[in-house]
């Protein structure tokens, strides 16, 4: 017997354990295909106001803010011992001499 998670399953999985085992099987298997919340075309910075056209997210306090106030110490984060514990998450540039050296 084929059985589909996105059927509807009938509420009697109190009297019948296999319904019951289906039912958990598909609460299970509905968390994967959820999707995500799309990031606005348009928004309000939330520190100045401006109407900015593809907003930056802030990755600690999840609000949206125009160019000037993107980063965390520009728009005051509440969260920004998180930002400053996080150090550098890639390669780095550094200018010794002249010569531009990579640091992995």
């Amino acid at each position: 017997m084929f059985f589909h998670f996105n059927t509807l399953i009938p509420n009697n999985h109190r009297t019948n354990p296999v319904m019951a085992i289906l039912n958990k099987i598909r609460k299970f298997f509905s968390g994967f295909f959820t999707r995500k919340k799309k990031a606005p075309v348009y928004a309000n910075c939330a520190k100045c106001g401006e109407w900015v056209y593809l907003p930056f997210q802030c990755n600690y306090c999840n609000q949206y803010y125009c160019g000037a106030h993107r980063l965390p110490f520009n728009h005051d984060c509440e969260h920004i011992d998180d930002w400053k514990r996080r150090g550098s998450s890639g390669p780095t540039t550094e200018y010794a001499g002249g010569k531009v050296r990579v640091r992995k």
